[in-house]
């Protein structure tokens, strides 16, 4: 009798677990001893991830070709025409009509290209033919160079930067500020005013910035890049009497007076009126105003995509034929 009653009381005493809350228990258990591999991606999965081509519609299709072996390394994008057998292989390619491309590595996209061009300054062609044949492809560029996390950025080329400083050094440095300093004779007046200026247009870029973002919900979208780096001013007349001689060589592909090259002597003491200079290039340029400077297209596709220039890399190509065009500065664009 008294086995029985202290049996009774411990089954009184012991705390019963619900069916339920075993099943729970053991959910848990087996979920935490899964693999890392099983894991859910919580990134963007690549629009290439089932094949490398994805038509764009009945005429175009995009086509990602690798590098190398990881698909995130080198890359490079290319839009063709659409053929009845859909088959897009290498010797398909060398035959067929590249019409734009872009490449790539990881999160960084450069060397966008309209293939039908004769030069990178080819007046024949308009902003609305860059913004339609390479619209579509850097939407996937973009997506495909974010897979990862990672914000997409682009090296964009600035064609036409020496003939543009040219132009305003031909015109006293009517439509440029930096050249406006350069070329004015140094003195602790003409430098703190032009700090008032450039501190009160920050500030009024700044307002506008704030109200047009107010209303866009994306985090990312409200960030602000600066449109430059910091006021461009010099400290001593023999400064500004050097950095004018490196930026006019720089320009006209000349060496400067007493020397025999254009070495990189002159792009190292040109190097921060450039940068500012380059600047103010891209300032010229609208996604949507087709009177922008030519060479200035690449820039604008990427402003219609939500690029936002973010730094000016100076010396960024070293190719001859760019050193000519745009003293080898490029800009870094971001996509907010």
């Amino acid at each position: 009798m008294s086995t029985a009653i202290t049996s009774t009381r411990r089954a009184l005493l012991s705390p019963t677990i619900p069916r339920s809350c075993c099943l729970r228990i053991s959910n848990a258990r087996s979920f935490s001893k899964r693999p890392r591999h099983a894991e859910r991606d919580l990134f963007t999965p690549s629009p290439f991830a089932k094949s490398d081509t994805i038509p764009i519609n009945d005429e175009l299709v995009a086509h990602r070709e690798l590098k190398e072996d990881n698909a995130y390394g080198m890359r490079r994008y290319l839009l063709l025409p659409r053929n009845e057998l859909d088959l897009y292989d290498a010797a398909t390619i060398a035959n067929g009509q590249i019409l734009a491309s872009i490449h790539a590595n990881q999160n960084m996209m450069f060397g966008m290209k309209l293939h039908n061009q004769q030069s990178s300054e080819d007046t024949n062609v308009s902003f609305t033919d860059h913004l339609n044949i390479c619209g579509p492809l850097l939407d996937l560029a973009k997506e495909d160079a974010s897979i990862n996390g990672q914000q997409p950025q682009a090296l964009c080329a600035l064609h036409g930067l020496c003939g543009w400083v040219k132009d305003c050094l031909e015109n006293n440095g009517e439509g440029s500020k930096v050249l406006d300093v350069l070329m004015t004779e140094y003195s602790e007046s003409n430098n703190i005013n032009n700090n008032k200026v450039d501190k009160e247009e920050d500030s009024k870029h700044s307002d506008n910035h704030s109200k047009e973002t107010k209303k866009i919900q994306n985090p990312r979208s409200r960030q602000r890049i600066q449109n430059k780096s910091k006021a461009y001013t010099i400290q001593s007349e023999s400064q500004r009497l050097l950095q004018l001689s490196a930026v006019k060589a720089i320009a006209t592909n000349t060496p400067r007076p007493g020397h025999s090259i254009l070495g990189m002597g002159t792009y190292r003491d040109g190097r921060l009126p450039w940068i500012h200079l380059g600047w103010e290039y891209t300032q010229l340029s609208s996604p949507w105003d087709e009177s922008c400077r030519c060479g200035l297209e690449e820039l604008m596709v990427y402003k219609s995509r939500d690029g936002e220039v973010g730094a000016i890399e100076h010396l960024a190509h070293r190719e001859e034929s760019y050193l000519r065009s745009a003293g080898g500065a490029m800009a870094r664009v971001f996509f907010v």
